[in-house]
């Protein structure tokens, strides 16, 4: 069993100026918000590629700064996250569509198996510290899913994780970043059934998040 205490942001998360701090900091800052402008062209040109569905879970939703993207793929959009703060706050961000909130762990899902045509979890992996646990959080987003995955995870071979190693190695402070590799990925998406339709990166230098399309074969 994995205990939400092993997600790195955890308690952050439950309280609600921390909560509300998540909601706004990607408009904060300008890199922030380049960021984020990016990530939304990415997640829509790979959500083009699922086309419409009728159930998509989004989980975790956070203050669902991209909800409303899923929201246009889905008729019904399931939001999860174990915070209930953030819950709160996807549901008042919530101007085009009508989410369904669960308060719930993303490694113990309440639903199940093959619950949804599509299923969504974005940055969360790289908060996992245990390597086991990022594959148990990818195990349990494939068990619910009957037809796509949509995750990101932070990939292992980027050009980004291989510089911040060589930091390290040369003396630097910074922590190891937590990852996985694209094989470790592939590998769990043919234990349950799944190939990765599609897969790509934010940047090739800046970032070292990878964002992966699986379906089921």
């Amino acid at each position: 069993m994995i205990h939400l205490e092993k997600i790195e942001y955890s308690e952050n998360r439950k309280r609600p100026e921390r909560a509300a701090s998540y909601d706004t900091k990607y408009e904060r800052e300008l890199h922030k918000r380049l960021s984020s402008w990016r990530e939304r062209r990415l997640v829509e040109r790979l959500l083009d590629r699922v086309g419409r569905c009728d159930r998509a879970l989004d989980v975790p939703c956070g203050a669902g700064r991209l909800s409303g993207l899923i929201a246009e793929h889905a008729s019904r959009l399931y939001e999860v996250d174990y915070s209930r703060q953030m819950l709160k706050l996807c549901r008042a961000n919530a101007g085009t569509y009508r989410p369904l909130v669960a308060a719930a762990s993303a490694f113990q899902l309440p639903f199940p198996d093959r619950a949804f045509d599509l299923v969504v979890s974005i940055r969360l992996s790289h908060h996992i510290p245990e390597r086991e646990a990022r594959k148990d959080h990818l195990r349990e987003l494939f068990r619910v899913s009957r037809r796509h995955v949509l995750v990101t995870f932070f990939g292992e071979e980027s050009l980004k994780n291989r510089l911040r190693e060589l930091y390290r190695r040369l003396g630097g402070r910074k922590r190891s970043k937590h990852t996985l590799s694209r094989g470790e990925v592939e590998g769990l998406a043919r234990e349950h059934g799944f190939e990765v339709l599609d897969s790509r990166v934010i940047s090739a230098v800046f970032s070292g998040h990878c964002f992966a399309l699986l379906e089921r074969r």
